[in-house]
């Protein structure tokens, strides 16, 4: 056997020699260790005091003068049992302990901890924060029937994120959460819907984001009678200024339950903005909901309608004039994910599919004749088309 020997310059054996090192170093160390590490605790925090806020607490403290301190965390237990903990960097004097669930004393620890994250011993403070905000907005809490259902109106003066959930019994008697309302808004209402024209019991409690929730509110409601209104009965009332039609588009179109491009509202070359059309819903209506359905392909996209106004009148002028229509919402479409124009998230596709819904209050009056005024589109055209319309409410002959 012959033995080779490469020869080679000084310099490049110790390169070489270092770079073994480095491989050999790299291959058996498989985690990172501190820094420093002497194996010596941090000093205590000392002088610390508490400033309660609405569910928090910020504490201000005196840190050790140790050279390798790298934060100090707070650390507190949950009535639940839970520990939680806040770190602060050793840049700063305070730190802000979060999701507290109610006003009760708690202690809190505080630990220095150094680069080898050696602990100190603990600095306890007992702190009373000041009621969490999601207790704040179940007091502001209100609920009113509503039509199949109950309409919750709420305060959020601290706009914190929160859930306010719905309460109601399913089909096996089970009283469960039937919705889930997310909001960090200053003020606002939702309306839960699906239940019959009876006395029903709802609850409405309230989570925040540190999963603390709320004692249930209890309401005792009768929902107002809700049908989806008969589209055999609504026919287009074609006035001297509605948009003029073209593309083969028609309003009937917009209420035979067909869906896709096999027949849609479309208007002509000549069409301005604003734009509406008219129709006759058959009979006088309490109306509560209108959902519109967007053409297929063009979700949140060129002639869609992005800003509407939906007016109603019992008598509307035959000469196209805005006499004796009466406004009942202007509503603008959202895109749930905020992308641009042509990309869709998977929740873009279920709300296109599901279709845009516009609410009405209860003080709308009962109207027979409807307007639809679009102002914009989702392209700042002049073109408006869309698939489908349905509509819900109260009709005159069942009116409560």
């Amino acid at each position: 056997m012959k033995i080779y020997c490469i020869h080679m310059k000084p310099l490049n054996i110790l390169l070489a020699v270092v770079l073994g090192f480095a491989t050999m170093a790299g291959c058996q160390q498989d985690r990172l260790e501190p820094t420093r590490n002497d194996g010596i605790p941090p000093g205590k925090v000392i002088h610390a005091e508490a400033e309660p806020g609405h569910g928090v607490v910020t504490i201000t403290y005196t840190p050790p003068t140790d050279r390798d301190l790298l934060y100090v965390k707070a650390v507190y237990r949950t009535k639940k049992g839970e520990v939680r903990e806040t770190k602060a960097t050793f840049y700063t004097n305070k730190i802000t302990v979060t999701g507290f669930a109610d006003t009760s004393f708690y202690d809190v620890d505080l630990y220095a901890v150094d680069e080898g994250e050696n602990l100190s011993e603990p600095y306890t403070i007992r702190v009373k924060p000041l009621k969490p905000p999601y207790l704040i907005v179940r007091d502001s809490i209100k609920a009113i029937a509503d039509f199949g259902g109950l309409n919750v109106s709420f305060v959020n003066e601290l706009k914190e994120n929160i859930a306010i959930i719905t309460l109601g019994n399913d089909s096996l008697g089970n009283f469960v959460p039937v919705n889930t309302f997310y909001t960090n808004v200053e003020r606002g209402n939702f309306s839960t819907r699906g239940f019959p024209a009876e006395p029903t019991t709802f609850g409405i409690c309230i989570r925040d984001r540190w999963n603390n929730l709320s004692d249930t509110l209890l309401f005792e409601l009768t929902p107002y009678f809700e049908v989806r209104l008969d589209k055999t009965r609504i026919r287009p009332l074609v006035l001297p200024n509605d948009a003029p039609l073209g593309y083969g588009g028609e309003v009937r179109y917009l209420f035979d339950d067909v869906f896709g491009n096999n027949g849609w509202y479309h208007t002509s070359d000549q069409s301005r903005m604003p734009q509406w059309f008219t129709f006759d819903m058959g009979m006088k209506a309490k109306l509560s909901r209108l959902v519109w359905r967007m053409r297929d392909g063009q979700f949140y996209n060129l002639h869609n309608p992005r800003t509407v106004e939906i007016w109603g009148s019992n008598n509307p002028s035959p000469d196209g004039s805005w006499d004796n229509w009466v406004l009942l919402k202007a509503h603008e479409q959202i895109k749930p994910s905020g992308l641009p124009p042509g990309q869709l998230s998977q929740a873009d596709e279920e709300a296109g599919i599901a279709g845009e819904t516009v609410t009405f209050s209860l003080e709308v009056p009962e109207v027979r004749y409807i307007r639809f005024k679009t102002l914009r589109n989702w392209s700042n055209g002049t073109y408006v088309n869309f698939n489908e319309i349905t509509l819900f409410g109260s009709p005159e002959q069942t009116s409560n």
